[in-house]
């Protein structure tokens, strides 16, 4: 006679199976793009801690003896500094003008529903389509008269409207899940629309705001046009320009100096992600937060 235990054992040891089995397709798939991923990025690590000599070797070496940290030294330089620099005042005065935008802008496109409103959306997300490239042209004109080429606001400003719809967009979908019944309660208590927003509405939606402040910094620290046509200076060029600088200035054929410049062009948004890869994974996964 079977016991109760041994009865409901097997389903349960049958599903886990099942699940065990389902999931194979989705570990081979992460196995196969890590091998594809890895060792590119592994490589370009071993070369940055090789001496020069080294990196020309046959056959190649994937473990570098001895290792040398003299490369990151070398890149040390006031010229080097200013492309981080330049990257990390663009992406958080980015950051900074698009959510002190698009908060209150995704708010009021939540709330305020009508005809057109909702054809404004419709040309915010036509809008974020067109290729920023088309308006490159035009903007520099415009800089040059108004003298804010070479500037960091203007670059700023730049970077900004071209991430700014999507953001307004990305938001409204976390503030369309906040039950409105929330901030009747909190009209009845007395507090404005401006306490609504600052005090309910803004803790509500961190995740998205994560999310947003991680995907503007990595956008902005990865691009290339924007710095090129606009930043006209050497002293207002990107990290992006700068590998591109190594490259056409003979630097590049030190592979053990370019890839420790690589190396070091990737630490921040390694380090940014890692810091908030909670609110990140919540805020791209949840799209909205519940009331």
């Amino acid at each position: 006679m079977t016991t109760p235990t041994a009865a409901t054992a097997a389903p349960a040891g049958r599903r886990r199976a099942g699940s065990a089995l389902r999931a194979i397709p989705t570990w081979a798939f992460i196995v196969v793009a890590a091998l594809i991923v890895l060792p590119p990025v592994a490589w370009i690590v071993s070369t940055s801690l090789k001496v020069e000599a080294d990196t020309i070797k046959f056959p190649p070496q994937w473990i570098p003896i001895p290792i040398t940290f003299e490369n990151f030294a070398g890149i040390v330089t006031s010229t080097n500094i200013r492309f981080f620099v330049n990257s990390l005042i663009y992406a958080a005065g980015s950051i900074a003008l698009a959510l002190l935008i698009s908060i209150p802008a995704a708010y009021v496109a939540t709330r305020h529903r009508s005809r057109r409103m909702e054809t404004l959306m419709t040309g915010i997300l036509l809008l974020s389509m067109v290729p920023a490239i088309v308006v490159f042209i035009a903007l520099y004109s415009m800089f040059v008269r108004t003298a804010l080429i070479n500037t960091y606001p203007m670059l700023i400003v730049v970077y900004t409207a071209i991430i700014c719809g999507q953001t307004i967009l990305f938001l409204r979908n976390f503030i369309e899940n906040i039950p409105v019944e929330i901030e009747e309660a909190a009209t009845i208590d007395g507090c404005t629309r401006h306490q609504i927003l600052w005090r309910i509405i803004l803790p509500l939606i961190r995740p998205g705001i994560a999310a947003i402040a991680i995907f503007i910094f990595v956008f902005v620290w990865n691009d290339f046009l924007v710095g090129t046509v606009l930043a006209t200076t050497e002293d207002m060029k990107t990290v992006q320009n700068g590998i591109v600088r190594y490259i056409t200035t003979g630097f590049g054929n030190f592979w053990a100096l370019f890839s420790a410049f690589i190396v070091v062009a990737f630490i921040p948004v390694l380090s940014i992600f890692v810091a908030f890869q909670r609110w990140f994974i919540a805020g791209m996964t949840s799209g909205g937060v519940k009331g």
